[in-house]
């Protein structure tokens, strides 16, 4: 710690706050767009893309300096602080190309600041410690680059930085290659569900002929019902009153997967019910539009029953099983269906449970494909479940040792031994 110095964040990095691009302009994305990194794109450690808005990529010769590149480190401006935590990501290959725009911080490293090492800054509880401490403004909490700047904290040398960023990383490394796991297993799961219930390519298929009905295609044997026929939409489940319980929030939720983070503790039992195996949908703008929705999992005490956010419809397979049910609920047509049954106030609109269990779908005649679906996807989504809880695993071990690390009072040496025990 004797060559450790304290410093202001501001005297050791290159920062830059984004353009304010005309909305007016914004394209959706394709070809011939660039992709505009707004503060909504900014989630807990990463960029998200869904409803990403972009920029002609005729007209980007003027904004050169907006450009971003490979491990620049991201802040929100507007609202860096939520339940979920404080929004700053890095820039990953996969991101670019892509352009900064207004009330966010793009930080890059300098001769002095490796900029691996700034993103554990930035990711410390210490500065979001600050960042909570120096937010303004009541209707749209905010905070400026001088605010960001003011940052104070010991600076170790810079090869100690790159030791200690590389121990770090590696952890991020592992916790990335899971989370591509879980996305390739949850596209295979989806995939099968399309190709058997909405394309009907299921097993045996090629012996079935195809019906031309009044509703649509179907096949032999198959009838037209509606979601409600197989699944139980908000079903009764008792949660004691007393003692400690497992409680999800909507923040818990994840846009793109199934997982849930881990359930909180609270007493009480108000708000939505439910248990392993349930789907929880989340039906209040913008969660159902951003996509939160999530598929329960280890709820390990008191009955394995929980209770959670009021702005959940839950799921249950009944008929269809539990991988059927959360399959269902990340399809298009069934998410365009939830969309149009919204109603209410501006920015508080919900969609309507009986809405969705009444979703008109096509019904097979016995349950034999439900069952085979379940043996083929089942595990899939048990294996991104086991797949989440190692990244939550490598996450705590991480976060247990970034601000020892950053701080000097767990030696590089030690921390260099428990990576390679992990």
């Amino acid at each position: 710690m004797t060559s450790w110095t304290e410093v202001e964040l501001g005297s050791h990095i290159n920062a830059l706050t984004g353009f304010p691009f005309k909305s007016a302009r914004f394209i959706d994305e394709n070809a011939n767009a660039i992709r505009l990194l707004r503060g909504d794109n900014v989630a807990q450690g990463s960029l998200r893309w869904e409803g990403v808005k972009c920029w002609p990529r005729s007209d980007t010769g003027d904004y050169d300096k907006y450009e971003l590149c490979e491990n620049d480190v991201i802040l929100a401006m507007d609202r860096p602080w939520i339940e979920a935590g404080l929004k700053f990501a890095y820039v990953r290959k996969a991101d670019l190309p892509s352009l900064l725009v207004q009330r966010v911080t793009r930080m890059r490293g300098t001769a002095t600041l490796d900029v691996q090492f700034l993103r554990y800054i930035i990711g410390s509880p210490s500065f979001t410690a600050h960042v909570k401490s120096i937010t303004t403004g009541v209707n749209v909490p905010h905070i400026s680059g001088k605010d960001i700047s003011k940052y104070r904290f010991f600076l170790p040398p810079i090869e100690t930085q790159r030791r200690i960023a590389s121990i770090l990383g590696a952890y991020d490394d592992l916790i990335e290659a899971n989370r591509q796991r879980v996305k390739l297993l949850e596209e295979m799961a989806r995939g099968l569900f399309e190709e058997w219930f909405v394309r009907f390519r299921f097993p045996g298929h090629e012996n079935v002929p195809i019906l031309d009905t009044p509703n649509g295609m179907l096949p032999e044997g198959w009838r037209w019902g509606t979601a409600s026929d197989l699944i139980e939409f908000d079903p009764r489940t008792r949660v004691p009153n007393e003692g400690l319980k497992p409680f999800i929030p909507m923040g818990y939720l994840d846009t793109q997967t199934s997982l849930i983070a881990p359930p909180e503790r609270r007493e009480g039992n108000s708000g939505a019910k439910f248990k392993n195996g349930d789907t929880l949908f989340a039906r209040i703008t913008p969660c159902l539009e951003n996509g939160k929705t999530g598929l329960v999992r280890d709820l390990n005490s008191n009955g394995n029953v929980g209770f959670g956010s009021t702005e959940f419809i839950v799921m249950r397979g009944a008929r269809a099983g539990a991988a059927f049910t959360y399959c269902l609920s990340r399809l298009n047509s069934f998410r365009n269906h939830a969309r149009g049954s919204m109603s209410g106030a501006t920015g508080r609109q919900r969609a309507r449970t009986d809405s969705l269990a009444n979703y008109v779908m096509a019904i097979p005649a016995t349950d034999e494909p439900f069952k085979k679906f379940e043996k083929a996807a089942g595990p899939m989504l048990d294996l991104v479940g086991s797949l989440g809880a190692s990244c939550e695993r490598l996450a705590a071990s991480r976060d247990l040792l970034l601000p020892r690390l950053i701080s000097g009072q767990l030696l590089v040496e030690a921390a260099e031994q428990q990576l390679a025990a992990e």
